[in-house]
């Protein structure tokens, strides 16, 4: 029952704010050019050089994280702020990297796994030049003003609202509750952090996540299964018919994510023989 107590009513109804349409999230301010300060920024981006740069912010911070030897936690909780943050500011007024930076800040502090100030503004400058030692420590000053400058953007933009859900609390209790094996859900754990690099969080409840994350993993692993994890006694869902369609459309969005993926690293492939070509010619 914990799985469910952990995500009560008072909580979904906090929640709720943060929760998009198709329609919300086809016009942020990063597209619109206008956000909740007074006057339109101007600038505006496309749906997808905003969904490019949302995952280069998320990029960011596991690598951040990841630097500093944090609990994925962390990675996750500062990834949902950084997308809603997203939703009450745009990108081109407040850079992604600056944001992340924050959010990993902050994150460190709601998760209890912090570290020092000038760790985290350090890890920063390191990850924003790419691990160019020298450039990074020319860039940390700059970066402590930043966060401390940028943290306060940020929680102020995301309404102090620090109660977070994941959906790894969901996948545990469903996993015990329908005898699921541990790879299953340790692949069901990898999509939904995959899928922290893209706008779920800011359309499905964690639980939805948990059971989409859940079925894309036992389809992957062929895994055979023939339950409903719908019928969860433990982990409260939306009515069957509306519970459906949020976890297909869920699983469509995670899919969706990889094709980007591969298509990305398909680009990356034929960039690379191009230039092995080129380079070919000018030698012959």
């Amino acid at each position: 029952m914990a799985a469910q107590a952990a995500y009560g009513a008072p909580l979904a109804t906090a929640a709720a704010q943060w929760y998009f349409s198709d329609d919300d999230l086809a016009n942020t301010p990063s597209q619109t050019g206008s956000d909740y300060s007074a006057s339109p920024y101007g600038k505006t981006l496309s749906a997808a050089e905003e969904q490019e740069r949302r995952q280069s912010g998320c990029n960011f911070i596991h690598n951040v994280v990841q630097r500093l030897k944090m609990h994925q936690y962390v990675a996750s909780t500062a990834c949902v702020l950084f997308h809603r943050f997203y939703m009450r500011q745009s990108l081109p007024q407040y850079h992604h990297y600056e944001t992340a930076g924050a959010c990993v800040l902050v994150a460190s502090k709601i998760e209890e796994n912090k570290r020092g100030f000038k760790e985290i503004a350090h890890a920063c400058a390191f990850v924003g030049v790419k691990g160019n030692v020298h450039e990074a420590e020319r860039s940390r000053d700059k970066w402590e003003r930043l966060l401390r400058r940028q943290e306060i953007v940020l929680l102020e933009n995301c309404c102090f609202d620090l109660d977070i859900a994941h959906p790894y609390a969901f996948i545990d209790a469903l996993a015990e509750e329908f005898a699921i094996p541990v790879y299953v859900v340790k692949a069901a754990t990898a999509h939904v952090n995959d899928a922290l690099r893209t706008t779920v969080c800011l359309r499905h409840r964690p639980e939805v996540v948990a059971v989409a994350a859940l079925y894309l993993a036992i389809a992957i692993q062929g895994h055979a299964f023939s339950g409903s994890l719908l019928a969860s006694r433990l982990v409260a869902l939306p009515p069957a018919p509306e519970a459906e369609g949020d976890v297909h459309a869920c699983m469509l969005q995670m899919l969706a994510f990889y094709d980007r993926e591969a298509e990305a690293e398909r680009e990356h492939a034929r960039f690379q023989k191009q230039q092995q070509q080129q380079q070919h010619r000018l030698r012959t």
